[in-house]
């Protein structure tokens, strides 16, 4: 005989309780679902100094889907930020260099974990080159650049180093009644210093400072000859065939010496964004007509200035775009972006052409410790697409513009 479903069920109390095991297990099966794992959308930074037995810190960057823990593993790099490999035992937030790291550069790679999965590493910029924890040494002494006229301008440059990274110069100008017997010049304390009546019949020489956290080094250049006024007013003028460039493109500087003059020696000074010193780069020489010329390939912003023996350009300023490359295979796509620093841990936006010639993001691409990125993004077959990789100037860096990759028309295979 068939029993009624009612005597297998033992009150409106295990109606309940059966009730309720059924509505977690669906809910937990619900959440297991619609759990993620982490999304990077930042890089890790690193703070604190560059020297042996000073603590590195590194953040964790920027996650989605809320990591609930992370880990770390410092990498060893060569000077240029690249050949990174991870250092044995390194695996905390912090890290104190040691003498095995000093000529290399340091990264922390972070991994972000949830109950969705884990994802990473991904990798911070590399710090600044490691030295030793020591005062700077002098190695190449300072000099004095620039011709000794009234009205001309003279540049320091400040010389070589060894032991600790010097982390500021400072400069004090003198004047030379003779080499030994030298005084101050009130208020002149920068890198350059424009010759004025005063200096005549004496030589100028510059005390250039090099100071890191461990100590300061001065050193003297040699006095300049007697300064005399020049007998006739010459100017020299420097312009570029751009205001900027991409990464690593050859740039056309040129410019006139008035008046003109035939093989005036040109010397060109370069100063990157982040340099704290203007250094020769390359001399050329006048043409008959006083013109010259020259090819320089700045790889991030760089104030170029002209010099002859009695006369200074204005500097020119270019500025730099990264360089990005876009390769694609199919639904598989890579980037890499180039400049003189590495760009690990920045985020390139991996673009689509609108209808209206517009561009539309459809995924964030973060670029490994190697400067470049490989990735897979479904494109459905049948479709035509046009792409491009584009970098952010906010992502690229100080010292760089955006950048943009060629466009490529791709067909979907998915």
């Amino acid at each position: 005989m068939t029993r009624p479903l009612a005597s297998f069920v033992r009150g409106p109390t295990l109606v309940l309780a059966l009730l309720a095991v059924v509505i977690g297990l669906a809910a937990s099966a619900a959440a297991a679902r619609s759990a993620a794992a982490p999304v990077n959308t930042s890089a890790p930074t690193i703070s604190g100094q560059p020297y042996v037995g000073k603590t590195l810190t590194s953040t964790t960057g920027g996650w989605q889907n809320a990591p609930t823990s992370y880990s770390y593993q410092w990498a060893r790099c060569d000077q240029n930020s690249n050949g990174c490999a991870q250092i044995s035992g390194a695996t905390s937030k912090a890290y104190t260099p040691t003498s095995a790291d000093v000529n290399h550069t340091l990264a922390s790679w972070v991994t972000a974990t949830n109950s969705g999965g884990t994802a990473g590493p991904v990798s911070s910029k590399s710090t600044d080159t490691i030295t030793p924890a020591l005062p700077p040494t002098n190695t190449a002494l300072p000099a004095v650049v620039g011709k000794p006229f009234v009205g001309e301008k003279l540049f320091a440059d400040p010389g070589k180093y060894s032991g600790g990274a010097v982390a500021s110069f400072s400069y004090q100008w003198q004047r030379c009644a003779q080499a030994t017997t030298c005084t101050q010049i009130s208020g002149v304390s920068g890198q350059s210093y424009t010759i004025v009546s005063a200096d005549v019949g004496q030589g100028l020489r510059v005390k250039v400072t090099a100071t890191n956290p461990f100590g300061t080094t001065t050193t003297t250049t040699a006095p300049t000859v007697a300064i005399t006024v020049p007998v006739v007013a010459v100017s020299t003028t420097l312009t570029a065939t751009a205001g900027s460039t991409i990464c690593c493109q050859r740039v056309h500087l040129s410019g006139t010496v008035s008046p003109a003059k035939g093989g005036e020696p040109i010397t060109i000074l370069a100063r990157q964004f982040d340099d704290i010193a203007s250094l020769p780069i390359a001399n050329t020489t006048t043409d008959a007509s006083g013109n010259w010329s020259l090819i320089v390939t700045p790889m991030i912003q760089t104030s170029y200035t002209a010099q002859t023996r009695t006369s200074t350009s204005q500097p020119v300023t270019l500025a730099v775009h990264a360089r990005v490359g876009f390769g694609v295979s199919g639904n598989t796509f890579s980037a890499k972006v180039t400049g003189r620093d590495s760009f690990a841990g920045s985020v390139a936006w991996f673009q689509m052409q609108t209808a209206a010639g517009g561009w539309h993001r459809i995924a964030l691409v973060v670029i490994n410790q190697f400067s470049v990125a490989k990735f897979h993004v479904a494109l459905k077959k049948g479709h035509t697409y046009k792409l491009r990789i584009y970098l952010p100037q906010q992502q690229a860096g100080p010292g760089y513009l955006d950048g943009t990759s060629h466009t490529q028309q791709v067909g979907g295979t998915a």
